[in-house]
């Protein structure tokens, strides 16, 4: 299935026209295309090393493609990086924190760096604090903060801008399941002010109870594009997990086999 050519009756808000991208002689990418509607959540769904996160930091500008276009609402990413950057907030899989700052300065200089005037920013830090549970670790440095701490302010200094389009790499990775749930929430709340995101995952429920579509990623390529339902018709199978089995090859446990033994 290949819904790469966008209707014309659709306002596109992503688009990826032909992406490819080579590490000297690792092809990473190769001819990766795809659109994300306004107002939907898009997922890159495949196993660790498909080519998720290199796809995510050419949208995000960090990385720049060996050829091809990557677009934000219309804008080259290449060619335009900073007006590209204006529209998006874009949360890493592994955010690059200041150690020796608190939580609030970094949410502070984000809300700065977007130009926002010193009282919306703390008005939305205060928000924060409230929705995710922030407490006094706000004013703690980043650098004593655990893995689900960083990745409670660092999704804060995504979105505190409150940007039209968000890109997110496997955003749920390494969270407790009770963040991991509010962080969901958040997204799906997200969305609902008409809002775009672009997540990658590897994990199939998180893409089943988020995406409005899904493109299913495997060594660089896309092996197949379409909704949780047109997946799983097209892989014959009852869930997302046995269509993405199904689609980019491989066995899964019937139960049968046992561990070897030693003795």
């Amino acid at each position: 299935m290949n819904n790469s050519a966008a209707p014309p009756t659709y306002k596109i808000a992503i688009q990826a026209d032909g992406l490819y991208k080579s590490f000297e002689k690792f092809q990473a990418l190769s001819n990766i295309s795809f659109y994300v509607k306004k107002g939907e959540i898009f997922g890159l769904l495949g196993p660790n090393g498909a080519g998720k996160t290199t796809c995510m930091k050419i949208f995000g500008g960090i990385l720049l493609p060996s050829s091809g276009r990557a677009l934000i609402d219309g804008i080259d990413v290449v060619k335009n990086p900073i007006l590209a950057k204006s529209k998006i907030g874009f949360l890493p899989e592994y955010p690059a924190l200041f150690e020796h700052i608190s939580g609030r300065e970094f949410l502070t200089m984000m809300g700065k760096l977007r130009g926002m005037e010193k009282g919306l920013t703390d008005k939305r830090v205060e928000h924060f604090i409230r929705l995710l549970d922030l407490k006094e670790q706000i004013d703690y440095l980043i650098g004593t903060y655990s893995k689900g701490m960083r990745q409670k302010i660092a999704f804060s200094g995504a979105i505190i801008h409150e940007p039209d389009i968000l890109i997110l790499d496997e955003p749920t990775s390494g969270l407790d399941p009770r963040f991991a749930k509010i962080l969901k929430d958040m997204i799906k709340g997200f969305i609902k002010h008409d809002k775009t995101i672009l997540m990658s995952t590897h994990i199939t429920t998180v893409a089943e109870s988020l995406c409005d579509r899904v493109a299913i990623i495997n060594n660089g390529k896309i092996a197949s594009i379409g909704t949780i339902h047109e997946l799983k018709v097209q892989a014959d199978a009852d869930d997302l997990e046995n269509a993405f089995i199904n689609i980019v090859g491989g066995k899964s446990w019937d139960g049968t086999t046992s561990i070897p033994q030693t003795r």
